[in-house]
């Protein structure tokens, strides 16, 4: 048994390993399952290997995904936390609140970019208004402060 596994994990990362992945057809191939090996994959020193983890996690469905993204959302690669952002798209709203909540701390105008872009398709922008007139006044990127404030309009 425990080597059907181990064959699982292998097949997982070389998965992973792949240049180009359909994200979705991954998602629906390894499933739930993959989860607690996708987390651990985000915490390596592989940027690469770690931010595709992270986007596989956002195809997931499974009521753990948005433990895992908040956990990405930390993550010390910009990358890993870009993935964060874009899988909270996915989760409902509710659920994405907690990982956005890190995403839209963050100063890495990219994270931020798609942190925003998750609040506006979630239409969540009023949970994020204090953070969203701060980073519409404060942020050093131009088009940073112009989504921010657009996003504030736009509720």
């Amino acid at each position: 048994m425990q080597s059907n596994n181990d064959n699982l994990n292998q097949e997982l990362i070389n998965f992973l390993r792949q240049d180009e992945l359909d994200y979705p057809a991954g998602a629906t191939r390894f499933g739930a399952s993959a989860l607690p090996l996708l987390q651990e994959l985000m915490k390596s020193n592989d940027e690469n290997l770690a931010t595709k983890a992270a986007y596989l996690a956002g195809f997931i469905k499974d009521d753990s995904v948005e433990h895992i993204l908040t956990e990405a959302a930390a993550n010390k690669f910009p990358t890993v936390r870009i993935a964060a952002a874009f899988g909270a798209k996915k989760l409902k709203p509710a659920s994405a609140s907690a990982v956005l909540k890190k995403i839209m701390d963050d100063n890495d105008t990219g994270v931020l970019k798609m942190g925003m872009r998750a609040v506006q398709d979630l239409k969540i922008a009023d949970q994020f208004k204090v953070r969203l007139k701060k980073i519409s006044t404060a942020h050093q990127d131009d088009i940073i402060r112009q989504s921010a404030g657009k996003l504030i309009k736009n509720k």
